[in-house]
């Protein structure tokens, strides 16, 4: 196919040279893309699986070319905006597009290839040279913007809880388990594997779960030092950094030979906040494991460790600590808003009404001033909240509030929303008058 003088705003380099797997074995353009779900839906999808749906994963070599991945391909080239592509191309959860990470900074050398290389089905010659598979959902925290699909510790909880209809949630079918263990092992780690023995891989995301919890991780890791082949590859995480040491192995040791590293090092507060918001973590040995990755960034410049922040309701109190602790560490913050698909997902800070909302964030605005942190913070402002989003919207609110106080007094936390959200007493009023 023929390349345009000039990119259309929708093109993104990821459909030739990425692939991502999620730990229930749904292939998706990237973490980033809206998918109808083949058997288990992943949070952002744009729709549930059809009724009778099963389980039924691909392997890599099915899907690459597949008819799926072709027009997905064909349609970019012609620039068609795509429902796949809406959170980049619309900015739903960052400023900072995933989109524009693939296209202008990783790889844009491969645009020519990509012309070359690709015919007018969207058949294409060039093979995945950047993996974001996600080999399971082992994970010790239990984020509450997060889930039991990318969380063990909170599908340990809700086992526990006795909430569970395997009929509606077919991943907490014991047989399915089993499919995605087997899948796992035979599939997503063998092709993972060959894919850095033959030597052909660029980039690895390491995300999870938590990626620094799996033996995959350090032996590929390990492999790729004792190699050589580390000095043409980039390394991504998004960890929750509580560890940074796992049996022999050392990750700071590892990370100097690579041929760029980005730690994206999970965190949406400081203090109890954080504390609340991440169950698991521990403040102040997070900010020691952090403070020990700094040399990175002498490394590998001001992406080399960074915050990953994403933006809670809770979290809103946060913000200006956050902000003032990444200026005395010089560190960059990435930042992105709860995602919601609904009116009961609380976390959001999109589930304050305007009129309280606003305050808040006018509070943050004059305290940073100006950097990514006020960009985020006012593109957060110009969205809808669910009041304006969601014709009925109260009664999504009050299964959120409802949902909320059975998980903290499952884990002991009654009360602790409550205490952050009387920081601003019209939020605590607010708060405390959805009725459940």
């Amino acid at each position: 196919m023929k390349k345009p003088e000039v990119l259309s705003d929708v093109f993104c380099t990821a459909p030739w040279t990425h692939t991502y797997l999620s730990p229930q074995g749904e292939r998706r353009l990237c973490c980033a893309s809206r998918e109808k779900a083949d058997y288990i839906k992943q949070y952002i999808d744009l729709s549930n699986p059809d009724e009778n749906s099963v389980f039924n994963p691909k392997s890599l070599d099915k899907h690459w070319n597949s008819e799926y991945m072709k027009d997905v391909r064909k349609r970019i080239m012609n620039g068609e905006s795509i429902p796949q592509c809406q959170v980049c191309n619309e900015q739903i959860l960052n400023i900072n597009t995933y989109k524009g990470y693939f296209t202008n900074r990783l790889f844009p050398h491969k645009v020519d290839e990509i012309y070359e290389k690709t015919d007018d089905t969207g058949y294409t010659e060039m093979k995945p040279i950047s993996f974001d598979y996600r080999i399971s959902n082992l994970c010790n925290f239990k984020c509450r913007m997060c889930g039991d699909l990318l969380s063990s510790q909170w599908e340990s909880e809700r086992k526990l809880m006795g909430n569970i209809d395997t009929k509606m949630e077919p991943f907490y079918d014991k047989s399915n388990q089993e499919k995605f263990k087997k899948f796992q092992l035979e599939v997503t780690e063998k092709e993972l594997w060959k894919s850095v023995l033959d030597g052909s891989i660029e980039e690895i995301y390491w995300v999870g779960g938590e990626p620094l919890m799996w033996d995959i991780h350090w032996d590929i890791m390990k492999h790729l030092v004792d190699t050589g082949q580390s000095k043409n590859v980039t390394i991504r995480y998004n960890t929750n950094l509580s560890r940074i040491t796992y049996k022999e192995h050392k990750l700071y040791d590892y990370l100097p030979y690579f041929k760029d590293v980005q730690m994206c090092a999970s965190i949406d507060g400081t203090g109890e906040i954080v504390e609340y918001v991440r169950h698991g973590i521990k403040w102040d040995s997070w900010l020691d494991n952090f403070k020990k990755g700094l040399f990175l960034n002498d490394i590998y410049g001001s992406y080399g460790i960074t915050f990953d922040l994403t933006i809670t309701s809770p979290g809103l109190f946060s913000l200006k600590d956050l902000y003032d602790l990444s200026q005395e560490l010089n560190v960059n913050t990435l930042i992105k808003t709860t995602f919601a698909f609904d009116s009961s997902i609380v976390m959001s800070p999109l589930m304050i009404p305007r009129p309280i909302l606003e305050p808040i964030l006018d509070d943050v605005l004059e305290h940073v001033k100006t950097g990514i942190y006020y960009d985020a913070v006012l593109d957060l402002k110009n969205k809808k909240t669910f009041e304006e989003e969601y014709e009925n919207y109260q009664y999504g609110l009050s299964n959120g509030k409802k949902r909320i106080y059975e998980i903290d007094k499952h884990r002991g936390d009654l009360g602790k929303i409550e205490k952050i959200f009387s920081e601003y007493p019209p939020l605590f009023e607010f708060w405390n008058n959805i009725k459940i």
